[in-house]
């Protein structure tokens, strides 16, 4: 399970670049053509199909939101709510997510195989759409993946006092958390801690 982590971590930390890398050009681009719009009169015609390709790059990124606990949440109105209703709501989240990251991936290879079937490609700068589709599509199967880790996190959570929240970040400890329930659950006034030399084999510093 580790090495499986350690690889899924690593695809997810490219596509992020990738997807940084995207944003930043994708903004350049744009730039470029208002400027050339508004203040020459004279826009580029390809930049808007770029600007159409390199916006599927920059969603790549959705694997590693999920898998290093960085997707935007708006708790307003669960906030009140005891920890463990906001994480079953998360655990919700995170299953319906993860139906969505492959439905969608799924369909768009489906997209792959007719793009390629039919020889689609941008009309101006005449590059073909299925790279694009591909490199969605594998980013949205690396979501998915990402989101079974989040979903652990959550059940470990649920099954764990809030002392021990470093799990949520962490898939390694929570999988360790939960191997330590099958043998003794924990309870709200636990003092046991998780032992130390798992916890750094499993996620390092903790600090």
């Amino acid at each position: 399970m580790s090495v499986f982590l350690k690889v899924l971590k690593t695809v997810c930390l490219v596509f992020m670049i990738i997807s940084c890398i995207v944003t930043v050009t994708l903004a350049l681009f744009t730039t470029y053509n208002v400027v050339m719009r508004y203040v020459f009169g004279k826009p580029s015609s390809g930049v808007a199909e770029w600007s159409q390709m390199l916006l599927i790059l920059s969603m790549t990124c959705l694997g590693y939101t999920f898998l290093d606990g960085r997707a935007i949440r708006v708790d307003v109105l669960v906030e009140r709510f005891p920890r463990k209703i906001n994480m079953a709501f998360e655990l919700v989240a995170g299953i319906i997510s993860f139906i969505f990251f492959i439905i969608v991936g799924y369909r768009l290879f489906i997209r792959i195989e007719m793009a390629m079937k039919f020889k689609e490609a941008y009309f101006v700068i005449k590059f073909p759409k299925w790279p694009m589709y591909a490199a969605l599509g594998v980013s949205f199967f690396t979501a998915a993946l990402g989101t079974v880790s989040f979903v652990i996190t959550r059940i470990s959570a649920i099954r764990t006092p809030k002392d021990k929240d470093i799990l949520l970040d962490n898939p390694e400890l929570a999988i360790l958390a939960l191997n330590e329930n099958k043998n003794d659950s924990y309870t709200p006034n636990d003092s046991k801690e998780l032992p130390a030399e798992k916890i750094m084999t499993a996620g390092g510093d903790t600090d």
